[in-house]
């Protein structure tokens, strides 16, 4: 019997073991996912506007990753990750990365007080040696980052060492590109933007999709009580037109019996 492909059999070796893996790699590390309610909100919205950009990759939200197998103690967890050609209907408590046969492709960090510095030296030399092709950093407030600036910062991994990805000016708009998932990213306000640069249209955030679904349904009601009332104004004109031919027969038919 020939042997499974590689993701087949991970998948396997997962499900069968499932209870031993959670035991000897948790799911969680005790540490809440946000230090604020913006802080929290730009994750979550990073990681809803990516998935709906690309629904192709394994998007989550402050999954533990371990790099290592054997070695629990070594884990590390971003604030969001992007993984693709991986299977997305197998849940998963974390990402093990000698079973999903690959590191994340991308990794967000947005800064807090508690993590800006640890964003910039030990997390940025822990995916490099994972092998992150894609290192993002953003700072909400533009005041935790030597920079001081509320714009992405994303890096390209070259040769073992993280290389800053250029900026440039669109339409007034500071862009970075995200070669993984090809798009363009720039802040807005607190939040990260995702733009499409083959439609140059942005992605738009769960709360503008959910307008947009209102607006649609609105918009189609307001076309159907439309036609129905063009509907119900046709009739009308056609039953008048019908009253006036039937007074018109009857007049001619006692024109005619008036005759001598």
């Amino acid at each position: 019997m020939p042997a499974p492909p590689a993701a087949a059999a991970a998948a396997l070796d997962i499900a069968a073991n499932a209870d031993a893996l959670d035991a000897l790699y948790p799911w969680s590390d005790g540490k809440p996912m946000a230090e604020s309610i913006s802080h929290g909100r730009a994750i979550m919205a990073a990681a809803g506007d990516l998935e709906a950009a690309r629904p192709d990759a394994l998007v989550a939200a402050d999954v533990l990753v371990y790099p290592e197998k054997g070695n629990p103690d070594n884990r590390i967890a971003p604030d969001v990750l992007a993984a693709f050609g991986l299977e997305k209907r197998r849940d998963r408590s974390c990402y093990l990365t000698w079973l999903e046969g690959k590191p994340p492709d991308r990794v967000l960090e947005v800064a807090s007080p508690g993590t800006a510095r640890n964003d910039l030296r030990e997390k940025r030399r822990a995916y490099a040696a994972m092998g992150v092709p894609e290192y993002w950093l953003f700072d909400p407030t533009g005041e935790l980052y030597p920079r001081g600036q509320r714009r992405p910062q994303g890096l390209a991994l070259a040769d073992g060492k993280y290389e800053p990805l250029e900026e440039r000016v669109e339409g007034g708009l500071r862009l970075v590109r995200s070669p993984v998932p090809g798009l363009d990213l720039r802040a807005e306000g607190r939040l990260l933007r995702f733009r499409d640069p083959a439609t140059g249209k942005d992605v738009r955030h769960r709360k503008e999709s959910d307008a947009a679904v209102d607006e649609e349904a609105e918009r189609a009601d307001r076309e159907a009580a439309g036609r129905r009332a063009e509907a119900a104004g046709r009739r009308a004109a056609e039953a008048r037109v019908a009253e006036l031919e039937a007074a018109l027969q009857r007049l001619r038919a006692d024109s005619s019996d008036d005759r001598p």
